[in-house]
């Protein structure tokens, strides 16, 4: 993270980069995403093995950055970082067990968050003028 973290610092404000790293077979998927830079593109991932882990990094300018995480497995996993001008994440997660969590800083920070299953377990941490979440838990 703090390699992460020092090659974002070096990059110019016009420099834009992206990194996707993935691995899927019907036991596990891992997806990671990691961008930064003034054209931050949206970001959705899909997962549907047994057990499913997704992190979202966004760094953006003074723009918006969006993440889409859905999973249906047994053990699901979500974790997205997101700092820019307006700051969008949605997370859905069904299975036995559902762990989420979201960081936004941005001017105006928008997070869904839906877990369906016995064991969930989300947090959300916001810092902005402009914060708005929603979080639905049911169980089975």
């Amino acid at each position: 993270m703090a390699a992460l973290l020092a090659a974002i610092g070096a990059a110019t404000q016009a420099s834009a980069g992206s990194i996707q790293r993935s691995v899927t077979n019907p036991n596990v998927s891992i997806e990671t995403i990691v961008q930064f830079g003034n054209d931050v593109q949206p970001v959705t991932i899909e997962e549907n093995s047994r057990v499913n882990i997704a992190r979202v990094i966004q760094i953006g300018g003074s723009g918006t950055v969006d993440a889409t995480i859905i999973q249906n497995g047994t053990r699901n996993y979500a974790n997205v970082i997101q700092m820019g001008g307006t700051t969008n994440a949605a997370v859905g997660q069904s299975g036995l067990s559902n762990t989420a969590d979201i960081t936004q800083i941005g001017n105006s920070t928008n997070a869904l968050l839906l877990q369906i299953g016995d064991m969930n377990s989300g947090a959300v941490r916001q810092f902005g003028r402009f914060n708005w979440l929603a979080i639905f838990q049911f169980g089975r």
